[in-house]
């Protein structure tokens, strides 16, 4: 499961990095194209500092210039990995105690928090291509066969 858990990460840094490169290569990309991208990767912190059990002091969205998401996205990468790659495979499906941004509190176990996360990501990455896609010549494509078919 770990390994599979890496994998999944792995493919979600390449999704994010090939949108983030599209956002880049734009002269003015549109606000709510960066706003979306900005709370992927915001969220994706937040979901991190749950599991780690630190406090986080960032919004769900929060506003990050596209110059700083490349250089976020893989640090996210590093310690999400880094963190996981620290768990025994039965660690991976204790409940996770957390609370939610409305206060909520909640437990899940780190294969759904994860699994959450890619999907959540995933839905919004679609939004920012649909954003930017009348803008470019090729808009990204982030689907995970795609990826794997890559890697």
């Amino acid at each position: 499961m770990k390994n599979f858990l890496i994998h999944l990460l792995n493919y979600e840094l390449w999704a994010n990095r090939r949108v983030i490169q599209a956002l880049e290569s734009l002269d003015k990309p549109p606000a709510r194209a960066v706003a979306v991208m900005g709370h992927i990767l915001a969220v994706q912190q937040v979901w991190l500092g749950r599991v780690e059990h630190e406090t986080i002091f960032v919004s769900i969205w929060e506003d990050t210039p596209v110059s700083w998401m490349e250089e976020t996205a893989q640090r996210q990468h590093r310690k999400i990995v880094s963190y996981i790659s620290g768990l025994s495979e039965p660690e991976l499906l204790l409940p996770v105690d957390y609370v939610s941004t409305g206060g909520e509190p909640y437990k899940s176990t780190l294969v759904d928090i994860l699994t959450h996360m890619s999907h959540h990501a995933a839905y919004h990455r679609g939004q920012v291509v649909q954003l930017i896609r009348p803008m470019l010549a090729e808009a990204p494509v982030t689907d995970f066969i795609v990826w794997s078919r890559e890697a």
